[in-house]
């Protein structure tokens, strides 16, 4: 391939490059940089040899558990949860209300409450501020209240079903937990799903949702009470079809 050059070609000159009359000189290092200088350089710089034998990397199985899919029904479970979620609501600030004016010191101190596996209430104590006696009498107040007693049994009941009717993965993952009415009462505060939240919630009114009470202290799944579930769900699902049948 022939190459031409124009006229604005400019021959590059072979004139040697005038030396420079400064001596160069040089300068250690300052201890910092002398310190940064270590930290930033290896101590040693490995050359594996020809005999290195390569290292197969080895594969393991890992069985991984994920759950079941989210039930058809579940949004109307979870509609159902929320007005559980406020009839409680009503019911506790009434019985608060009732409190203060009968129990002022009581009603001062913090306390939670939650639902026994025989449907009962138990007074909680989370920060320490109640006695014994204090106990004793909250104990007898909650379960003298029969509003709240009901109100607080059926968000106990829709809140399992909502967990069973949630999947295992995707969304809010409670699917990944096994809630029954006999580690309800220790998983669930009732009273703390009540702590004010306001526009910048606290840290310990965020703990008290549900669902952070849920993965705090909830019972993990496993494949047997999974099998329970989904079988619970084929019941239902198929004595519905009978029914529409009928």
């Amino acid at each position: 391939m022939a190459i031409s050059f124009n006229s604005a070609f400019i021959q590059p000159s072979a004139a040697e490059l005038k030396k420079t009359a400064q001596t160069l000189t040089t300068k250690s290092l300052s201890e910092d940089l002398q310190k940064t200088s270590v930290n930033l350089n290896p101590a040693a710089v490995y050359h594996p040899s020809d005999d290195a034998q390569a290292v197969s990397p080895i594969l393991e199985a890992v069985n991984v558990f994920i759950g079941r899919s989210q039930a058809a029904d579940f949004p109307q479970i979870a509609e159902q949860h929320r007005n559980a979620f406020e009839s409680l609501k009503m019911a506790f600030e009434e019985f608060k209300s009732a409190l203060s004016d009968t129990f002022p010191d009581l009603a001062n101190k913090k306390f939670g409450f939650t639902v026994e596996a025989d449907g009962s209430l138990k007074a909680l104590n989370p920060d320490s501020e109640l006695s014994a006696s204090d106990m004793d009498q909250l104990n007898a107040l909650l379960n003298a209240s029969g509003a709240l007693k009901t109100a607080a049994n059926s968000y106990r009941d829709t809140s399992i079903e909502l967990v069973a009717a949630d999947a295992g993965w995707g969304g809010s993952h409670l699917g990944k937990y096994n809630l029954t009415k006999e580690n309800f009462a220790n998983t669930i505060d009732l009273a703390a799903l009540f702590i004010p939240k306001g526009n910048a919630p606290s840290a310990e009114a965020i703990d008290g949702l549900f669902s952070h009470q849920l993965w705090r202290k909830g019972e993990l799944g496993t494949p047997a009470s999974n099998a329970l579930i989904v079988a619970a769900r084929e019941a239902a699902f198929n004595a519905k079809r009978i029914d529409e049948k009928v």
